[in-house]
């Protein structure tokens, strides 16, 4: 179960196909309930109960000489009496209140046959820069990059990320900076043929942690085979590298892999990380690439020297209705082992009216235990 989306959360490498000749308006509506049996704040009582609404809205230039502009608002107001954590509004020293922000703001286009560039703040999904659309609104990034594609098959991308906001940033509704230096330095390769895709990814996070460089290292790579007219088989690996570059030069490294057989409207998997060394793992700038990851938690809530363990299922059930449960196990080096039980019911009424029902129990590092209740309505324009 997956929300609908506005807007296109890839790169630049897709310009081609999204230049438009006139000007074009898109947009989202939003409506969203979420019942907390618990206040991680500790400041709302035992229960929480957010209620909210907003959206976004998309207008984008026609195209001049191969280049394009887009904006997107986006937005988010409480709606009537409730406890609230601030998860779907903004959290600030008057408490939680509504916000609204231009969350993209950019110019793409082509500057060569091949070669393609997108400068300005944009919503991106890279491994450890994501969108992580699990609000009211996703994390969009300020970002300067260059991608080509001289090479079949594959894809090349460069550039800066300088600033984000959004559900994961210190501001949703406004841009704060990356880190406390200069951002991220990017460099990434994607390949993609036929059964086969793989992607190599290096992060560079200039002043990240007390004036300490952080580097980080991810690649992945996903085979898919079909065996019968309906039985199909999927299994991929990853790997992450955290590397402290200068002051303390910890390093940490994160190893998964993941397997899947789908029969007819029924898919059955499992899922495994690794972590290791004296850096923790980490999510990065957004819900992190990890296999292993719930709703709620990820191997990075495990901490260093800790292992994950996923099993899950998906149905669809009819051509509207989809399922999806799955149960993750976490063992970390120090305390006791946790875990999450995931459930998902998704109703797609058309492609542009889909409501999403999830359900989340979770024991946490503390031994707490937790319910949490969403529902997620939302219609695109």
């Amino acid at each position: 179960a997956t929300f609908l989306f506005s807007q296109n959360t890839l790169l630049a490498n897709d310009i081609q196909n999204n230049l438009k000749d006139d000007w074009h308006v898109k947009g989202n509506v939003r409506i969203a309930y979420i019942s907390d049996d618990n206040d991680q704040n500790g400041d709302a009582g035992d229960e929480v109960h957010d209620f909210a609404a907003g959206g976004s809205v998309t207008l984008t230039s026609p195209t001049i000489d191969n280049f394009q502009a887009s904006a997107t608002l986006y937005t988010s107001q409480p709606l009537f009496g409730q406890k609230t954590d601030c998860w779907l509004t903004e959290n600030s020293d008057n408490g939680c209140g509504s916000y609204s922000f231009l969350g993209e703001a950019y110019v793409a286009g082509l500057i060569a046959k091949d070669t393609s560039v997108i400068l300005g703040k944009k919503v991106i999904d890279t491994p450890f820069a994501n969108p992580d659309d699990i609000g009211m609104a996703p994390n969009s990034f300020e970002v300067y990059l260059v991608q080509n594609k001289s090479i079949e098959n594959v894809i090349f991308t460069a550039g800066r990320i300088t600033q984000w906001a959004g559900h994961d940033a210190p501001e949703r509704g406004s841009f704060s900076d990356l880190t406390s230096g200069d951002g991220a330095s990017v460099f990434a390769i994607n390949y993609s043929q036929d059964n086969l895709s793989a992607q190599i990814w290096y992060y560079f996070l200039d002043n990240l942690i007390e004036k300490t460089d952080v580097g980080i290292t991810y690649a992945d790579f996903t085979f898919d085979k079909k065996l019968l007219d309906k039985l199909s088989i999927s299994f991929g690996g990853q790997y992450a590298m955290y590397k402290m570059i200068n002051g303390a030069e910890d390093d940490g490294s994160v190893v998964g892999a993941t397997a899947s057989i789908n029969y007819d409207i029924a898919t059955i998997g499992a899922s495994f990380n690794q972590a290791d060394g004296d850096f923790a793992p980490n999510n990065g700038f957004g819900g992190g690439p990890f296999y292993t990851s719930g709703d709620i938690l990820t191997i990075a809530d495990s901490g260093k020297d800790s292992s994950a363990m996923k099993v899950f299922a998906e149905v669809e059930a009819t051509d509207q209705i989809s399922l999806s449960g799955s149960y993750i196990s976490f063992d970390p080096d120090e305390g006791d082992s946790f875990e999450e039980i995931d459930l998902g019911a998704s109703y797609a009424y058309n492609n542009d009216l889909a409501i999403d029902l999830y359900f989340e129990s979770w024991t946490d590092a503390d031994d707490t235990d937790w319910i949490e209740y969403s529902l997620f309505m939302n219609y695109s324009f």
